[in-house]
């Protein structure tokens, strides 16, 4: 009975410790981010992770605004050497569910890039960096957000009036009419 569940046992230790590594998965909110507000509205910020230890990793900001609008950003690595300690190769970034585009995984300096992705106020908005990290590597990431605000009263005036305007000169336009001869 012993030696059946020392085998167990070992059985068991074997199979974890040939088991995969998962990745580390860490999220981070507005305090890890460096962010400018303009008295306009619009945000621009920057943010990144360094000493990142080797294995995959997986890095999850979240974040709200108050207005809707677009944002665009960039997240970029760079190295010394390809495949050396501080290289730090991207897998996917995702943004709002949008993939970044550019140049993932493998390069000696990799940047990623999406434009124009919309933001809804009040709701919770993500970017997920998930890569491989070869022992000390890091990354940095910068955005820019411009809200797509509401017209101020006097531009709704203007609008409105214009439209009375356009209305009333198509109600004057004299109608002539048409008649045809008979041969």
């Amino acid at each position: 009975m012993f030696r059946t569940l020392m085998a167990a046992a070992l059985g068991s230790a074997a199979l974890v410790s040939v088991a995969p590594a998962q990745a580390a998965t860490v999220f981070y909110g507005p305090a890890d981010m460096n962010t400018a507000v303009s008295a306009d509205g619009s945000v621009s910020v920057n943010f990144g992770q360094s000493g990142i230890v080797a294995g995959s990793f997986t890095h999850i900001y979240e974040f709200t605004l108050p207005q809707n609008g677009l944002a665009s950003g960039t997240v970029s690595t760079s190295a010394v050497k390809l495949s050396d300690v501080g290289d730090l190769d991207l897998t996917s970034v995702f943004f709002n569910g949008t993939q970044l585009t550019g140049f993932f995984g493998g390069g000696l300096n990799e940047v990623v890039f999406a434009n124009a992705v919309p933001i809804m106020a009040g709701m919770t908005n993500q970017i997920t960096i998930n890569g491989v990290s070869r022992g000390n590597g890091s990354y940095a990431a910068q955005g820019v957000f411009i809200p797509t605000g509401v017209p101020e009263p006097a531009a709704w005036g203007m609008m409105i009036g214009g439209f009375g305007l356009a209305g009333m000169a198509m109600r004057r336009a004299r109608r002539t009419s048409v008649t045809y001869a008979t041969a």
